[in-house]
């Protein structure tokens, strides 16, 4: 997805994951275009600014039991932005 709700772009969108890890996925402003992943772990913050703050991204997998912060284990991702 992009994050689109805003508006006004120039603020940054700020991701803090917790608990299990989940691989994360950034690619372009455009479907299709190439992308990258990486593992982010419980307590990872992730920042979108500038060229990447409209670009498409999601978490595709989750490695289940990889923490132990929540009792039952799952990833709980809190997402900060600017909306006026």
């Amino acid at each position: 997805h992009q994050d689109r709700d805003e508006a006004d772009f120039r603020w940054p969108v700020v991701s803090v994951s917790l608990g299990d890890d989940g691989l994360f996925r950034v690619g372009g402003t455009q479907r299709g275009e190439p992308t990258r992943s990486v593992w982010l772990k419980s307590g990872d913050i992730a920042v979108l600014g500038g060229d990447a703050r409209l670009a498409y991204h999601g978490v595709d997998r989750i490695r289940f039991g990889s923490s132990d912060l929540l009792p039952k284990g799952g990833r709980i991702n809190l997402t900060l932005r600017v909306v006026t």
